[in-house]
């Protein structure tokens, strides 16, 4: 576990969206407690030996503290916004209140000394505690408020859920009322909105293709949507309660992953946590590895069905992510800690206690380039986290070692042995 930074308000989003760098979110809310609400885009260095996050962009967001969040990079030939150029590097979808905001996030040199704060609210970087005036030639960024959308409704509805499709295409957001939406974008067109569930909807996820979407909500449901028309084409807890022959579980989170051996094809993965806690009598909380069954020729035929389901201890799970190349899935727990594991057979490789003194709020794995290796050191995977006691932190497992550094002395003790042994019987020592 490495300590990567310590913020000053509460986070609650984290994503990992290029190499060593990554987005948090989070705030005190709308109370006038003096804790900000804010954005903030951070990179890795490696200062004196150690890992360190520095702040490279904040964007503060008012009276919202953002509570749910989802950014991708701007691949080419994004058409997301017409005024998407070269310069914008990502786009972060925002949750405030009962909208949502959708901003990039651009990257370019500085033609001159800018002000500590633009027109948009966001802050040039800092180093320290002293501002750093960003000179001609150097890379500085600005955010510009692509769209705003309205994706809740009533009085007291709100955001509770949100996610961009890899190509910035599709905007699907779920709700307290329980309903699903989904946008076209750039036209935020609303291409449907589906009456799913009976109460908040905690976690949502859209495949690589943008053509299914999960969906899981407090009421215990969980359903697979067709992204096209909205329509339902499986009810997920149905088929988990037949398996499991229990109804004492809801769904908590939901992520799909890609296939190592088959990039083409999808798994999906869900959490699952009592409904009910009681503490005299301790459940067993869980993770559920969907797949297709094979045919005797080896194709997947048929629904999304329970695969393998792995007891993850009595810690209620509260954040799940999957690595991008699908080979490991990581969890996040209520006593903050943070697990590592074998998407292949749900194995725990490396759980960690106390990585964060209260529960886990987001977490997501490491991007895999040149860059982080040379930050951050060889390794497995790494995963970043984060928790409302405002820190983030880097969990690595580490690259395993063909052999056991026990087993190499061994043979070297035998093969010296023998040598010496040899050269005893032919006479010459």
């Amino acid at each position: 576990m490495v300590g990567l930074c310590k913020l000053h308000f509460p986070l609650y989003c984290c994503q990992c969206i290029e190499g060593t760098r990554f987005i948090v979110a989070g705030g005190g809310g709308a109370a006038k407690t003096g804790v900000k609400n804010c954005v903030q885009l951070l990179e890795v260095n490696k200062v004196k030996r150690k890992c360190e996050a520095t702040t490279l962009e904040q964007l503060d967001t008012g009276i919202h503290a953002v509570m749910n969040m989802s950014a991708v990079p701007v691949g080419k030939g994004c058409k997301c916004h017409p005024s998407i150029t070269d310069s914008d590097k990502y786009l972060v979808a925002l949750g405030m209140g009962a909208t949502c905001k959708i901003f990039s996030i651009k990257e370019e040199k500085c033609k001159e000394s800018e002000t500590n704060q633009t027109a948009s609210g966001l802050k040039k970087r800092k180093k320290g505690k002293e501002e750093k005036k960003e000179s001609p030639g150097e890379v500085c960024y600005k955010t510009s408020l692509l769209h705003h959308i309205d994706t809740a409704t009533g009085d007291k509805g709100t955001q509770t859920a949100v996610r961009l499709s890899h190509n910035g295409s599709l905007l699907v957001a779920g709700a307290s009322d329980g309903h699903l939406r989904a946008w076209k974008l750039p036209s935020k067109e609303q291409i449907f909105d589906s009456k799913g569930h009976k109460d908040d909807i905690t976690d949502i996820d859209i495949t690589n293709d943008a053509s299914q979407i999960v969906s899981v909500s407090r009421d215990g449901k969980a359903f697979l949507w067709d992204a096209s028309s909205g329509h339902k084409t499986m009810e997920l807890h149905v088929i988990w309660n037949m398996k499991m022959i229990s109804r004492n579980f809801r769904f908590r989170n939901c992520r799909f992953g890609l296939v190592p051996e088959s990039p083409d094809k999808l798994r999906l993965f869900t959490t699952h946590v009592p409904i009910k806690r009681d503490p005299n009598n301790k459940v067993h909380c869980c993770i559920t590895k969907w797949a297709k069954r094979r045919n005797s020729e080896g194709k997947e035929t048929g629904n999304l069905e329970p695969a393998i389901v792995q007891n993850t201890g009595h810690e209620a799970i509260s954040a799940l992510a999957v690595s991008d190349d699908g080979v490991f899935v990581g969890l996040g727990f209520m006593d903050g800690s943070v697990g590592i594991y074998i998407s292949f057979n749900l194995q725990c490789a490396k759980h960690v206690k106390n990585v964060h003194s209260i529960f886990v709020t987001s977490l997501s794995f490491v991007k895999e380039s040149p860059l982080s290796r040379v930050t951050m050191g060889d390794y497995d995977t790494a995963i970043v986290s984060v928790s409302a006691d405002c820190t983030c932190q880097l969990t690595k497992l580490e690259s395993r070692a063909l052999f056991s550094i026990w087993l190499v002395i061994l043979l070297c003790f035998i093969a010296i042995a023998t040598t010496a042994y040899y050269l005893n019987y032919s006479g010459l020592l």
